[in-house]
């Protein structure tokens, strides 16, 4: 069974390789995102503010797996070129919460246009179960990699 496994995880990595791949080639309102000229660890810290409103500095580095001092340099950054915000923790005036701002805001919505357009084209013909299956089967792979100890 242990083989499987190994062969069946090769084959997924190349099929998530792929699917990223084609879906920065293939979409068009994703090729806009190079227009922002954003790092990758820039525009991965901006994807994961998105659902995570009022985030601290010190959540994204333990998320990250990164030093509140190279989350600091990359979100000055984001923040000298209005990606994001920072307000002060009205219960902790030391900390503070992280925000999508105005071009934050927008590149969002070039995401979320970007995603709608993509879905719309290529995942409609698809059998709504065999996504949820996809689905359901990615959410336990997180789950097993967010609770593990290494």
């Amino acid at each position: 069974m242990h083989l499987n496994h190994q062969k069946m995880f090769k084959e997924l990595t190349v099929v998530f390789s792929e699917y990223y791949l084609n879906y920065l080639l293939y979409n068009k309102n994703a090729q806009k995102f190079n227009a922002y000229n954003l790092t990758a660890q820039q525009d991965t810290i901006l994807f994961f503010l998105k659902d995570k409103p009022h985030i601290t500095a010190n959540e994204i580095a333990k998320k990250f797996l990164i030093s509140k001092s190279a989350v600091s340099q990359v979100l000055s950054k984001l923040e000298a070129l209005n990606f994001i915000k920072r307000e002060s923790n009205p219960n902790n005036h030391r900390e503070f919460f992280v925000e999508l701002a105005e071009k934050g805001l927008a590149y969002q919505a070039l995401s979320e246009e970007a995603d709608k357009e993509f879905m719309t084209k290529h995942f409609a013909d698809i059998d709504l179960e065999q996504l949820q299956n996809v689905l359901q089967t990615m959410k336990k792979v997180n789950a097993s990699i967010s609770s593990s100890d290494e």
